[in-house]
Order: C-alpha cells, then structure tokens, then sequence
C-alpha cells in the first residue's frame, strides 16, 4: 500500500513538474523571467497558471507535457531497475495520460488551443 502512494504522490509531482519544466524553458525564449508562473488549489485540483505563450503549438506542448513527463520517467526507471515500485509508477503514469481527456484541465486546455488555431487559420503556430 505504501509503494502504490509514493508511487502517486510521485506522479502527481512529475505531471506538474512536466508542466512546469517547459513553462520556465518557453518563458525564457519569450524573454520572460523563467519564474513567470503561478499555482492555484481548489477543491478539484491543483492547477499551474502561466500566461499563454505566442506559439500554440508551445500552449499545446505545455498541456501535453505534465501527462507525458510521468510516463517518460516511468520508462525511465523500469529500463535502470524494475521492480514492484516502478511496475506500479508505470500504471499509474499510464493511467494519468486520463488528464488529456477533453472534460480535465489538460484535455480542456488542449481543446482551446485547438479551437483557437481553427479560428486563426492556423496562424501562429
């Protein structure tokens, strides 16, 4: 039980570190201070707060981002060591790639962004 926890706990780390990584990466090509970001908890979720990037494709890769990062780590340590902690990093990682679904922030976020390219054209990309 305390292996499926930490295990947890780990992924919801790294689906926002995921987010924040490329947040503080694409702030700084943006000529931002890379610490330009904020955080915001309510009863549902916690939630990275950034303004919206020139590019859509970067506001995409920054949706995107904190549901891969997990899995990309979970790979990571099963291909150093596998065993039952990483077995269950992996699932649960696998299992966070729900955070994409359309009704989710992420999901929801993506869909936007999406909607906003079509009604540009796809300008600014």
């Amino acid at each position: 039980m305390i292996t499926f926890i930490l295990a947890l706990l780990i992924v919801f780390i790294a689906h926002e570190l995921g987010h924040i990584i490329f947040i503080m990466m694409f702030n700084v090509t943006e000529k931002k201070p890379f610490y330009y970001i904020a955080f915001k908890i309510n009863m549902k979720y916690f939630l990275v707060i950034h303004e919206k990037f020139n590019s859509h494709l970067k506001n995409i890769i920054v949706a995107i981002s904190g549901s891969l990062f997990p899995v990309f780590l979970s790979i990571m340590l099963i291909i150093i060591k596998k065993n039952q902690f990483t077995n269950t990093f992996l699932f649960l990682s696998l299992a966070n790639l729900l955070m994409l679904h359309h009704r989710l922030p992420d999901g929801k976020s993506i869909v936007n962004i999406l909607k906003e390219m079509s009604e540009n054209n796809g300008n600014n990309i």
